[in-house]
């Protein structure tokens, strides 16, 4: 008799990871880099896989700005406006290929808008979003 522990996959990710190469912008909360524009190699509802020269370290928390397709969601596609950490570092193989970094999203903020932007002030941290006029 096989044991329930033995049936279940040894990849325990709860959301399915699909390898979508999407445009995302990246920002290290509490830093003054600026933004990175990247490509995910893989996406999921609950995180995301890039690469990257940028010096993270496992933990940091950051800022992700990217459209949500609807292949992962099985909704039309969004803007998300994610803050989650770094889970997982993967060294480059060669001098010629950049750091990998898997990101957890902790928590996001879905938009309609066609293009939300970060904010300018200090303090603010969502999506700048277009103002309804009346």
């Amino acid at each position: 008799m096989q044991r329930f522990y033995e049936r279940v996959p040894s990849d325990r990710r709860l959301a399915m990871r699909h390898n979508l190469e999407t445009p995302i912008r990246l920002r290290l909360r509490g830093e003054e880099l600026g933004e990175r524009k990247l490509k995910s190699e893989n996406l999921s509802q609950r995180g995301v896989f890039f690469r990257t020269d940028l010096p993270l370290d496992k933990g940091a928390t950051v800022d992700v700005l990217l459209e949500m397709p609807e292949e992962v969601t099985g909704v039309p596609t969004a803007q998300w406006l994610c803050t989650g950490h770094i889970v997982r570092i993967v060294p480059s193989e060669s001098p010629a290929r950049v750091t990998g970094f898997a990101v957890q999203f902790d928590f996001y903020e879905v938009s309609r808008y066609d293009r939300p932007g970060w904010p300018m002030r200090v303090g603010l941290r969502g999506p700048v979003l277009p103002t309804m006029e009346r």
